[in-house]
């Protein structure tokens, strides 16, 4: 892949006093379970360690450039100012108050400086026959695998290892703690793209902007990590049918 020649200009400083700025890419809506959890969030951040309160926000549109650019334009004002951490959320999360103390907890510069909570996305496995799909949860807890005839890539890591802390090769970025290091080492590599899509060179398959940022944190030497015992929940589009109904025998207890 051919990365751009140059790196961010104006980066500031790296302190290293904990602060976090809080960042989303957003259009037109976002889902209140997201807005509920940030508003808690913000105030259990005031009540403890003001990490946020000094490290500020980014909340970034994204439009005709997708979703890729308005990644990239978020680190890329992140590293002009003098935020520690970056702490992604996507728009239709919901996470508890304690969130990001917790991945703080769990994190460190030097060691852990990737770390995601546990966050599921939507696999579309078949078609219904009404126009429709079924779905299923998947983990975005990565490893990566041989997958026949001399070619690897990323598989879902669906038995994960529940309640700790476990070393992956990739997540996504719906809710994912990064220290400003990694982005800065990503960008003398890579220039200011850090969520360019990339192709796994083994198959030529095009990988996700949050695939391809883990892909990169990589191969310049970050191990990344997510932390099982930190829960959230991703709104979803599904089609409920026949299958999905309580048990006939009644087992169900409503009123």
């Amino acid at each position: 892949m051919t990365a751009p020649a140059e790196a961010p200009s104006e980066v500031g400083p790296a302190p290293m006093d904990g602060s976090v700025c809080l960042a989303y890419v957003h259009g037109h809506e976002v889902a209140y379970s997201w807005h509920l959890s940030v508003v808690g969030l913000l105030g259990y951040d005031l009540a403890s360690q003001q990490r946020v309160l000094r490290g500020g926000y980014l909340g970034m549109r994204y439009g005709t450039g997708g979703i890729v650019d308005a990644r990239n334009a978020t680190v890329e004002e992140f590293l002009r100012g003098e935020g520690e951490w970056l702490f992604w959320t996507d728009t239709d999360m919901g996470f508890a108050p304690d969130t990001l103390d917790r991945l703080l907890d769990a994190a460190d510069p030097v060691e852990r400086p990737i770390v995601g909570a546990l966050c599921f996305s939507q696999q579309e496995y078949a078609l219904d026959g009404m126009g429709g799909h079924r779905t299923r949860p998947r983990p975005t807890l990565f490893r990566w695998v041989e997958v026949g005839d001399g070619c690897q890539g990323f598989t879902a890591w669906l038995d994960y290892p529940r309640e700790q802390l476990v070393e992956v090769a990739a997540t996504g970025s719906a809710c994912i703690l990064i220290h400003r290091d990694v982005l800065g080492k990503v960008a003398e590599q890579y220039g200011p793209n850090w969520y360019g899509r990339m192709a796994n060179p083994t198959t030529g398959q095009v990988l996700s902007e949050d695939l391809s940022f883990c892909a990169r944190a990589v191969a310049c030497g970050y191990p990344i990590f997510v932390d099982t015992r930190v829960k959230t929940t991703h709104l979803k589009q599904v089609w409920l049918g026949a299958e999905d109904a309580c048990p006939a025998d009644g087992s169900e207890v409503t009123g």
